[in-house]
This record gives structure tokens, sequence and C-alpha cells, in this order.
């Protein structure tokens, strides 16, 4: 065995240990945090935080994870005496790795929003307060114009995009229970997810029946459902005044079905 050869194999291994790439992540969570945080003074529905402190938590144990790997990995090259070879010339740099730039949490929003509303265009940044960003969502939902709908919210921003959920789930709970004529339980959200789906989508086209299941299930307390990656504050923001407005025009007969 070439004992250089393979020493050099493991430090390139333990230098293509994936820190940075955990550190960009926990960046994009903080500032997800932060936004939620300022949101929630707002509105008293659950919007993800314990999600994203179990998040965060569960990267701090990866990184402690990948350290014990570099650290066992540098012991074992001790202790075959290859501790000190020199990696060979395609093996990553040694030393400090260079810290990701800090994420832009407007662009993050900017590039999620055109991904889930399947359009493209940059955003022209607007203070708008909450109410009138929702109001102005429901009219263009309302009109059909899935252009505007996309344009409102990827301009509003994350600061305000996150406390959508905030005014949306309390009407879309009203008008789930208006339209059984009840209070709705979980047995209740394929139905409704049914009605609502096709009017959601051509505003969000990205948003898949699971998703649309699942925010209807948040919206009426009835616990998680739906995939692992339900916690999208831009998805979340942009179904909701979608699913008031597919529940809202329903019909009234449909109603007191």
């Amino acid at each position: 065995m070439d004992v250089a050869a393979l020493a050099g194999r493991l430090k390139a291994l333990a230098a293509d240990l994936p820190l940075p790439a955990l550190d960009t992540a926990d960046q994009c969570f903080e500032a997800a945090q932060a936004e939620l945080k300022e949101a929630s003074r707002e509105s008293n529905a659950e919007i993800g935080l314990h999600k994203l402190g179990a998040a965060r938590e569960r990267l701090d144990a990866a990184r402690v994870r990948l350290a014990e790997a570099a650290t066992a990995i540098g012991d074992y090259l001790d202790g075959i005496g290859a501790g000190a070879a020199a990696a060979p010339a395609t093996a990553a740099p040694q030393g400090k790795a260079v810290k990701p730039p800090p994420v832009d949490p407007r662009q993050w929003w900017t590039d999620r929003v055109n991904e889930l509303c399947d359009r493209a265009g940059a955003a022209d940044p607007q203070q708008v307060p909450p109410t009138r960003l929702f109001n102005e969502l429901l009219k263009a939902a309302g009109d059909g114009n899935a252009e505007a709908y996309c344009k409102r919210l990827r301009d509003a921003g994350p600061q305000t995009g996150v406390k959508l959920p905030g005014l949306a789930w309390p009407l879309v709970r009203t008008l789930a229970a208006e339209h059984l004529g009840r209070t709705p339980t979980a047995r209740d959200v394929p139905g409704l997810r049914d009605k609502c789906a096709e009017k959601v989508r051509s505003l969000v086209p990205k948003a898949e029946p699971d998703h649309i299941g699942a925010a209807l299930a948040s919206a009426c307390t009835l616990g998680r459902r739906g995939g692992d990656d339900e916690g999208d504050a831009a998805r979340t923001a942009a179904m909701g005044p979608a699913l008031v407005a597919a529940l809202h025009r329903l019909s009234k007969s449909e109603r007191r079905a």
C-alpha cells in the first residue's frame, strides 16, 4: 500500500467535508428566523419559529459530526505516521476555509417567488403594510391576474411577505367552516384541497397538492401534513391569499352542501 497516496486522499476528503455549505445554510435559517420573529409580533398563528430553531440545532449537530470526522481522519493519519505527509497537487488547499458571503434574504425571496410562480423578473422593492399587500394579492387572485399576484408578492420582500399567513389563516379557517357547515377536521383536508387546487395553482403553479393540503391543515390548526420541506416561508406566504380566494369563490350552494 502506498501510504503517502492514501494520506493524500484522506486529507483531500477531509478538506472536502461540507462545513462551508452548512455555514451558508445556517445563515439562511438565521435570516428567516429574524423575519419570522418580527412577523410573530403581529400574528397569533404558529409560523414556524420552532421548526427553524430545530433545523438550526440539527445543523449544529451535523457540524459537530463533521468536525469529529475530520479529527478522526487526522488521528488515523498520525497513527500510520503520515500526519505530516504532503497532499497531492490535486488536493484541496490546506488552511482555514473562506467563509461564504452572507445570504441576501431579499434576493432569496425574489428567486423563490419567481420559481413558485413560474415567472422571471427582478424585484422592485416596495414598503407596503401587510394588510395592504394582503388586499392587493386578494384582488389580483380574484381577477385571475397571476402576473400581478407574482409581482406584488415578489416586490414586497420577505419582511412583509412572511406576515401573510397570519392574515390569511383565520380567513381560510372561517371560509372552510362556512363551506362545510362545521369546524373542519383532518378528514376534510383532501376534499378542500381538491376544490382549491386549480385556483391556487393558477396563481402559484409550483404549489403541489401536498403543499396545498399542508397549508389547509395548518390554517385549520390540524397539525402537520405534507412533505419534509413544508416549512418554506415563501411558498406558505404565496399560498395564503390564493387559498382565501379559492375558498371565497365557492358558490353559496356548494358551501351549504
